[in-house]
Parts: C-alpha cells; structure tokens; sequence
C-alpha cells in the first residue's frame, strides 16, 4: 500500500473520505459559488500591485545594497551640496551658473545646465522635501526600470517640463493654461518633474494602475487648482512620460520571458 501511495500528488495524499481541516474564513472564502465582496477585492489588488513596485525593490538592494542605486546615491549628494552652497552669496551664484534654469536663459544654455538643475533648490520646495523625493522615488525607481532607464526618464521629462513652462508663458492672458507674467522670473529647477516622470513609469512598468492613474490625476488636478508655472509644466511632463513609458518601460515578466524553443525535428529511422 505504501508503494501505491506515495507516488501520488500531495494534494491526492489523503485519505478518502477525510475532508481536509481549513479555517473558517478559508470555508467560506472556499465554499462553491463564493465570491469575494468588492472591499476584499479591492484589498488584494493594491496589495498585488504594491508587491509589484516593493518586491523587485528589496529583491534588489538585499541582493547589491546600495550597488544597486549609485545614480540615488550621487543625487542624493548633489542635492545637499547645492542646498549647502546656495546658503552663501558666492555659493548661490556658483549654483545659477551650473544649474540655473528660467524663462530668460537661452534654450541652449537651459539643456547644458539641465542635468544639475533637478538638484538645484527649487522655489516653494524645502531641501528636505527635494531629498526626500530623490531618495525614495529615485531608489525604487532605480531598482525597477535600471540605472539607465532611471536617468533618461529624468532628464527627457524635465526637458519636456521646462519646454512646455517656455510655451505656457507665450499664451495669452485669457487662456486657460495662461500663468501670471510675474511666473517668468522664478527659477524653473528641482526633481519635481523627473518624480512624476518616474513614478508615471514605475506605474506602467509594474503594472501598478492606481500608482500610474493616481500620478496622471493628482498632478493634472494640481495644474487645474493652482496656477504656478511649475504645475502648468507637469503637464508636458506627463505627456512625455507617458509616450516614453509606452515606448521604452516592459513589464519585468513580459522582458524576462524566454522565446519559445524551436520544434526539434525527427529523422527518418
């Protein structure tokens, strides 16, 4: 008996006639023609989804620590040494000249200080709040969508924030899209833009709806309540992320998945 037993799946071990023992919430959840309420349903799609964006997140930094997120780490140090100069009048001037981005700087000159104007302090954003930013967003992101990835996301949608800033102030005063002129004198810089880039991403990405549906809604709400130039460039921002993540952002399964091996073919014995 044991030798007809044993080869059997697990789950065909027991012995017939013996109903397997589950808890009572299994029971029911079990039970045939159960269907979860919507809470419930609901509970288990954000916790998929957010397994989605963490998994692969801790996945990478136990495995390489913080290997796994040198473009973080060197942020990270831009973004309190532009803090800490700006705090001295010779400081400050050495930021601008690096990192200064406004209406007023010609374009060739913006896309050279482009890549140090995400680091540069941004006006209405507190350090911390920009560090914050770049240590959480910029990590995970970092983890998920690569180094590469994580860097050209960046930089093509601060470029398309700040372009679009230029062609909002162009509009007439009765525009909807219309800012104050005064906005034109406010240094256009900090890590605003490439977040929501890279949060739009990581959304499509992990196949995480609410993050990437959430980001597209919280910003184009931000740019209908409030009238500055920077929540009115979030709106190129995110259409260049959205055409860049449709572009170049795969699912981590769809990349990984191996191609079908070709069908052996037979000889004639």
């Amino acid at each position: 008996m044991t030798g007809a037993w044993w080869p059997l799946p697990r789950r065909e071990r027991r012995l017939p006639g013996r109903p397997r023992c589950l808890p009572g919430p299994d029971r029911a959840a079990t039970a045939p023609g159960h269907t979860p309420g919507l809470p419930l349903r609901t509970g288990r799609a954000l916790l998929a989804q957010w397994h989605r964006v963490a998994g692969p997140t801790w996945a990478a930094l136990c495995r390489r620590r913080s290997a796994a997120v040198p473009l973080t780490v060197v942020s990270t140090v831009l973004v309190v040494v532009c803090h800490a100069l700006a705090t001295t009048d010779a400081g400050s001037r050495l930021v601008w000249a690096l990192g200064g981005v406004r209406a007023d700087v010609p374009l060739w000159l913006v896309l050279l200080r482009l890549p140090l104007s995400l680091f540069a302090p941004a006006p209405g954003l507190p350090w911390w709040g920009a560090l914050a930013q770049v240590v959480v967003i910029f990590g995970v992101a970092e983890c998920v969508l690569g180094t590469v990835r994580t860097a050209a996301v960046s930089l093509v949608v601060t470029a398309a924030a700040t372009l679009f800033a230029r062609f909002v102030l162009t509009l007439a005063p009765h525009h909807p899209l219309a800012v104050s002129p005064t906005e034109s004198l406010l240094a256009d810089t900090g890590p605003s833009a490439a977040v929501v880039g890279l949060l739009i991403c990581l959304g499509w990405t992990c196949r995480a709806p609410v993050l990437l549906v959430g980001t597209v809604l919280a910003f184009s709400l931000e740019s209908v309540v409030t009238s500055t130039l920077s929540s009115r460039a979030h709106l190129g921002g995110i259409a260049a992320a959205l055409l860049f993540a449709a572009v170049a952002c795969r699912s981590p399964a769809r990349a990984a998945a191996p191609s079908p091996a070709p069908a052996s073919v037979g000889r004639d014995g």
